[in-house]
């Protein structure tokens, strides 16, 4: 079901290039022939090419959500909007004892500090969550010149859970860092100047 879900919905591309040949060759067999298969499936196919297509457009899967939500954090990040970054967390974040409104200082506090960009995610489901691993290159902000941990650029291998929240907007859950140290991000904020 997955990987149905994942061809006519979310990445339809590969469904239009197989539809695109069958037309091809629907065309050159009506050419060749006039027969009533061939005229149907010259104009079955376009149709069929179009559903799809407004299916892909109509229809928002839940790793669609998650990849704006990853997205948006993303481009906060590297921005410096800390309220856009701070808005993707949910209000049932828990991380060791630490809920929304401690991220939320770290979050202000290090985007004052640095900007981070992000790589291409890795995305594992569990029970109706996502398991997000995704690099980070954290790096003064400009025109602050700090340095993180001796060094003007960090790497951060970071895990966050998402989950859907009630309105069905896909947030933070939870966050550790997993390399260079297993930390979480309330922790990493004493490295963060004041």
């Amino acid at each position: 079901m997955d990987m149905l879900r994942h061809i006519f919905l979310e990445n339809p591309l590969g469904l239009w290039i197989v539809l695109g040949v069958a037309e091809i060759l629907a065309l050159v067999a009506w050419r060749r022939t006039r027969s009533r298969r061939a005229t149907a499936a010259a104009i079955a196919l376009p149709a069929a090419a179009l559903l799809v297509g407004f299916l892909a457009w109509a229809v928002e899967t839940d790793y669609e959500r998650l990849m704006r939500t990853v997205e948006t954090m993303a481009r906060a990040a590297d921005s410096g909007d800390s309220e856009a970054f701070v808005e993707r967390i949910s209000p049932d974040y828990a991380n060791r004892g630490a809920r929304r409104e401690d991220l939320a200082a770290v979050v202000r506090i290090g985007l004052a500090c640095v900007r981070a960009s992000a790589n291409q995610p890795t995305l594992r489901w569990e029970n109706g969550r996502a398991v997000v691993q995704q690099t980070w290159d954290f790096r003064p902000t400009p025109g602050r010149p700090i340095v993180i941990e001796g060094q003007q650029r960090v790497r951060v291998l970071w895990e966050g859970v998402f989950a859907p929240d009630s309105d069905g907007e896909w947030r933070l859950r939870s966050a550790m860092a997993l390399k260079p140290k297993r930390i979480t991000p309330e922790e990493a904020a004493r490295y963060l100047p004041r």
